[in-house]
């Protein structure tokens, strides 16, 4: 973050535009997602049996999720300083643009299933629905950090009347061009689940590299990997190779966090925070190849030992263990996904051993032999 106040005077340059973006998206993907995905499958045996608190629990830290666009677009706007009013108006703009809260009119009688109520004439239903579309959460607090600089280069941030006017026009006129741009956006989220898809055509063995490179990139950009994963409802032999994917980018980021930054920030990736680390990755693009060489070593025993998932471990990994554990657990529902489970040795050393070893023999001869990059490129506080 910078100590100058984000005004008219403010100079803004591309390097700096992008990174705060990045850092303030980042940020608010850990706050706002990671409580739910970590602990989601600890929780499912208490919400299963009807355990109150359990499931209470659970919908919190769901509606978490649906906070992300809000918090995404707060954390942007401290990342440049701005005033407490400017702050409010990245929150609405962003939270109110980026689909994960979706609206409709209700017809008249409709029972509210919450309150229970019976409206007597149509009106508006808002429902939260997931953390919409982190991309374009991130092109929303972009375009709305421009308009506030524009607005106060130039209109002298609307003066006297900038405490209605900010919210109306900034706010309502950003979230406006935000749910139009909202469905071109969303397509390249699409297209890259379709280009995944085609791995799932290929014979086991480069399936499972192909998809278990792809989902070792995926992780750490602001795509979701579930997302992706439900989207082509990847399952079978292909989600254990996501599952495997998003394992190695984990252990390549360890084996460099532990040297360089503090046992907090190495504890949040092992729990699940890599998305986290996109400013450090984004600036050192050169650490894919090491991600995805470590994937297409660790896909091999994923073949080898026919590790399985289904949509919806595919893009978890380590990330509360739900990856790992739905490889070597088939229930009722999951046969419809996997048709085989696999033993206890035979998971560990597909979820740990071999990636393990693979990241740190790759990060050896990367850092070490190539000097493509160093673990001083991923010194970075959460």
């Amino acid at each position: 973050m910078t100590s100058q106040t984000f005004d008219g005077s403010y100079k803004l340059t591309f390097k700096d535009f992008f990174f705060k973006v990045l850092n303030g998206s980042a940020q608010g993907i850990i706050i706002a997602v990671c409580p739910s995905a970590i602990v989601k499958y600890m929780l499912l045996p208490f919400v299963n049996s009807g355990q109150a608190w359990a499931m209470d629990l659970n919908a919190i830290l769901v509606l978490f999720c649906s906070f992300l666009p809000i918090i995404i677009g707060v954390l942007t706007a401290l990342q440049f300083n701005m005033r407490p009013l400017d702050v409010g108006v990245m929150a609405i703009a962003v939270g109110a643009s980026t689909g994960s809260f979706k609206w409709g009119t209700a017809p008249s009688g409709f029972v509210n299933p919450v309150t229970h109520l019976t409206q007597t004439q149509p009106g508006t239903l808002f429902i939260a629905s997931g953390a919409g579309d982190v991309i374009n959460a991130m092109i929303v607090s972009g375009i709305g950090v421009i308009t506030i600089w524009l607005v106060s280069r130039y209109l002298n941030g609307f003066g006297a009347v900038a405490i209605i006017l900010s919210p109306l026009l900034i706010g309502g006129g950003v979230a406006m061009l935000g749910n139009f741009i909202a469905p071109y956006v969303g397509s390249v989220t699409a297209a890259i689940g379709e280009f995944v898809e085609m791995f799932t055509e290929l014979q086991p063995l480069p399936m499972a590299i192909l998809i278990a490179m792809a989902f070792s990139c995926i992780i750490v950009t602001p795509i979701s990997t579930v997302g992706i994963a439900l989207a082509i409802s990847l399952s079978g032999l292909g989600a254990g190779a996501a599952g495997i994917g998003v394992v190695s980018t984990t252990v390549v980021l360890l084996i460099n966090s532990l040297q360089v930054n503090s046992k907090g920030t190495s504890a949040a990736i092992f729990l699940g925070a890599m998305k986290g680390m996109m400013p450090s990755i984004f600036k050192k693009p050169r650490m894919f190849l090491a991600f995805i060489t470590t994937a297409a070593i660790s896909a091999l025993p994923v073949v080898m030992f026919n590790v399985q998932g289904t949509p919806t471990s595919a893009g978890f990994g380590w990330i509360g263990m739900v990856s790992p554990i739905q490889s070597m657990v088939v229930h009722g529902a999951d046969k419809t996904f996997m048709s085989n489970a696999v033993a206890v040795v035979p998971g560990l050393i597909t979820w740990f051993v071999v990636p393990i070893v693979a990241g740190f023999v790759v990060n050896y001869v990367f850092t070490k032999i190539a000097h493509m990059y160093s673990a001083k490129d991923l010194k970075q506080e959460m």
